[in-house]
């Protein structure tokens, strides 16, 4: 008669439970817009070196005005830094609130996903819709999102929240 070996199953089980599932790393090439936070991979906070590390050489720089800062425009966003990013503006379409609000949505349906703005500023050919932690201007005459920007919360209007 054949003798069996029966082999004992607890190291099997801490051999299996010692490991780890690593989750992917996150990415935030995702083209969205996230209020207060960032467009894509373009972080508020980030600093100006790691910025420049993730974009590379922008288009065009041009310093503001009163202002020790810079804005950079990289494809089809512009981002606003002195050793800090402090605002990204979203030109180009592809980048989208999980709402869909983007550069060249009609006016009615970004207000409608927004919901109610803390002020509006009417200028002479667009209006700008505020929302403290981001914003976005529309065209007076074609009615369309032209731009949608994100910042850290502020009190642009004056209005108070």
């Amino acid at each position: 008669m054949r003798k069996l070996t029966v082999l004992p199953v607890f190291p099997i089980l801490v051999t299996l439970a010692s490991c780890t599932v690593t989750p992917p790393p996150l990415t935030l090439n995702d083209d969205r817009i996230v209020a207060g936070e960032r467009i894509g991979d373009v972080e508020i906070g980030m600093s100006l070196s790691q910025l420049l590390a993730l974009k590379g050489t922008p288009q065009k720089t041009m310093p503001m005005r009163g202002s020790a800062a810079t804005s950079y425009s990289f494809d089809g966003l512009a981002v606003a830094a002195g050793d800090e990013v402090y605002w990204i503006i979203a030109h180009d379409p592809r980048f989208r609130t999980a709402e869909g609000i983007a550069p060249g949505v009609e006016q009615i349906f970004a207000r409608s996903a927004a919901g109610q703005p803390i002020c509006v500023i009417n200028m002479e050919t667009e209006t700008s819709y505020d929302y403290g932690d981001f914003y976005f201007d529309v065209d007076n005459t074609s009615g369309k999102v032209t731009k949608v920007g994100v910042r850290i919360d502020q009190d642009t209007c004056g209005a108070g929240k």
